[in-house]
């Protein structure tokens, strides 16, 4: 296996100066120059002000662990350096303003290019946000061979609508930025970064946000109602949703609350229509109520939970994978939903689908969890080719008037709302179909929905409930073999996942040392018996968590692991650096350190 070239790229100002659209033209740029790319933001808790980054590896290989070798940082305000010292090398291209004072640019070794970027941008366009632009342009000169030809695509999409005058104005900011570092490298006999030319990847690959695609999911899965309320990092769903889903015959609404937004799901759910919401730790805890309430109405819906640090508001910004063992457990009273944890945006897109048909099957609540690395921030992924993805809608026992007269005859003629059966699921009658009525209510509840405190009864349903899940088989565990015969194995979910398989791919090509990882989605019910078989012969497993309990290893011996495990986790906001990661699995498997 060959070294794999990485390349880094990181823009830095202050929060609300256009720092986060720079750097997704820039990704999109490089992705339409045939690089894999995974992206990482990192902004403050407020709308305007403090310090904002966005970071994109780029690589002709699959990559994803962000690294601490900078090759360019564009610093456009006073924090930018100090933020970005410890991914500063002697050979980082360092792009700042003259006329910014920036803290410590004095301190540190690169190669440091100061422009008068502010200067130019008022000269072209008449603003000096447009920095941004001249800086862009100053970036990509530092790569040879790096087209610029998409960047001129994505100005003509974000300000077309505009003026034409902007849309020019702004090119000729990046070309003005362009030539300036062209003749400065020249000049100074400077070195630029050679990148790869003629790649050889014809995977055909989208790029997106876990957000983005876990919102075409849901209006492919064919969701026709959505209520949310806005929560860092869940707003940009609802936002998506209330934008599109009218083109697809739903409604999406910003409600008072949380509280609202549930239970509304709820409310349309039972009204026969797909349904879900979404939010994050703090709104996911007002929702707990409700959740019971879908449980013990049987009545099927999809929350989904991109998670942030915890607990309380916690970290609103940050990434954090601290709400597994709430999202299993959660609610009073004896309550079962399954729990899902994609790890990419194409599988976001598949689960979404699987979530909905699994929510509608078993009649219950499905959570569908991300977490804000995931949620938010940019990736090649796998190619969303609807001719290719074999999911069917499956509304499992829906009644209504065109499907009763085939369930009366599986039944005998007879329907209840909440009869017992033997798998425990129901006939879901959807209200207004002719010749049936029933009653709906948060209380214990015979089989027509009529409120009752009846011991025996109550026993019967709540064994009925349970039955549901006691046949569940849709486990979804995947693993990869780095070598033959592997003997260590780890094992993660998430988005964190893939920065495991950027160093474990590493690890291997340095020391030839197999390795199994493993993937596990479906977080409950718990795959315990896949999981065992995965692990059964290993002589060492470690856990890899963005939390500081360890939470998904505290699920595995709750229901019974008997495999000795390690653990390696992270629980400061930021996800690991390629490097931190790679050192901490070296000493693991060299038995250098106890975790």
């Amino acid at each position: 296996m060959n070294n794999v070239q990485k390349f880094v790229w990181k823009i830095s100002g202050e929060q609300g100066e256009g720092i986060d659209s720079t750097g997704h033209i820039f990704a999109h740029n490089a992705f339409k120059n045939g690089f894999y790319i995974s992206s990482y933001r990192k902004y403050s808790s407020r709308i305007k002000g403090g310090n904002t980054t966005f970071e994109v590896l780029f690589s002709q290989q699959e990559v994803y662990a962000r690294s601490k070798k900078l090759d360019v940082l564009i610093a456009l305000d006073e924090k930018a350096v100090l933020i970005s010292k410890e991914q500063i090398k002697e050979n980082t291209f360092i792009i700042y303003d003259e006329a910014t004072n920036i803290e410590e640019i004095d301190s540190v070794k690169a190669i440091k290019i100061s422009l008068p970027l502010t200067k130019i941008a008022r000269d072209i366009t008449g603003n000096a946000l447009s920095k941004n632009m001249v800086a862009l342009g100053a970036s990509l000169a530092i790569f040879q061979n790096l087209s610029y030809e998409y960047i001129f695509k994505q100005i003509e999409k974000r300000f077309s609508k505009k003026s034409i005058e902007i849309v020019e104005n702004n090119k000729k900011a990046f070309l003005a930025g362009y030539q300036l570092v062209k003749n400065y490298i020249k000049q100074n006999n400077l070195n630029e970064i050679i990148i790869p030319t003629n790649l050889t990847n014809n995977k055909k690959m989208s790029l997106l946000t876990g957000n983005e695609a876990l919102v075409l999911g849901m209006l492919y899965a064919g969701v026709k109602y959505f209520a949310g309320y806005p929560i860092t990092p869940a707003s940009s769903i609802l936002e998506m949703m209330i934008r599109n889903i009218r083109d697809f015959g739903g409604v999406a609404i910003q409600t008072e609350d949380e509280i609202s937004a549930i239970n509304s799901v709820i409310g349309a759910s039972i009204a026969g229509v797909r349904a879900a919401t979404a939010t994050s730790g703090p709104g996911f805890s007002l929702m707990v109520e409700a959740i019971g309430y879908s449980y013990i109405t049987e009545t099927p819906i999809v929350l989904i939970d991109v998670q942030r640090g915890g607990p309380s508001t916690g970290l609103p910004t940050k990434t954090e994978d601290s709400d597994i063992l709430n999202v299993v457990f959660c609610g009073h009273g004896d309550i079962e939903k399954i729990v899902l944890f994609p790890s990419n945006p194409y599988e976001m897109f598949i689960f979404a689908n699987i979530a909905f048909n699994l929510a509608e099957k078993y009649q219950l609540p499905v959570i569908l969890l991300s977490d804000l690395n995931l949620g938010e921030n940019t990736y090649t992924t796998d190619y969303i080719d609807l001719n290719k993805i074999d999911i069917k809608i499956d509304r499992g026992k829906y009644v209504d008037n065109n499907t009763k007269a085939n369930f009366l005859n599986e039944s005998n003629g007879v329907l209840k709302r909440y009869a017992i059966t033997e798998d425990g699921i129901s006939y879901r009658i959807i209200p207004g179909t002719s010749g049936f009525s029933y009653q709906i209510s948060g209380n214990e509840h015979d089989e027509e929905g009529f409120i009752t405190e009846n011991s025996n009864i109550r026993y019967n349903m709540m064994l009925k409930r349970k039955r549901k899940l006691q046949n569940f088989n849709e486990y979804y565990v995947d693993y990869t073999d780095i070598g033959s015969n592997p003997q260590i194995a780890f094992i993660s979910y998430g988005f964190n996942y893939y920065y495991l398989l950027d160093v474990l791919k590493e690890l291997y090509n340095k020391t030839n040392i197999p390795l199994r990882l493993i993937k596990i989605i479906t977080i409950y019910p718990f795959p315990i018996k896949q999981l065992e078989e995965l692990i059964n012969n290993m002589n060492k497993v470690i856990f890899f968590e963005q939390n500081m309990l360890g939470q998904l290893r505290k699920l595995y011996y709750m229901f019974n692991g008997s495999k000795e495990s390690l653990l390696i986790n992270k629980f400061d906001g930021e996800p690991f650096y390629f490097e931190d990661l790679y050192e901490k699995v070296y000493q693991i498997i060299y038995n250098k350190v106890k975790v």
